[in-house]
């Protein structure tokens, strides 16, 4: 296996510096992606709730005002 950095006597073995660094940069990024997945997610959901609320709404007062036409 070839090292593109050179690593300290310390940081012998798989685990060296570098390769935490990249992993904990790797976790970093995919915590902020699913962050903002999560909050796309429920964005989408709440437009979509209001959009349904709007339609039981508008439908109501139409059969309402149709109730009260006809008596």
């Amino acid at each position: 296996m070839k090292y593109v950095q050179t690593t300290k006597v310390l940081e012998r073995g798989i685990l060296t510096s570098a390769y935490k660094k990249n992993i904990k940069n790797n976790i970093r990024l995919e915590k902020r992606a699913s962050i903002s997945a999560i909050r796309s997610l429920i964005l989408d959901h709440h437009e979509n709730v209001e959009s349904q609320i709007g339609s039981v709404l508008r439908v109501s007062v139409f059969a309402i005002t149709i109730v009260m036409i006809t008596f």
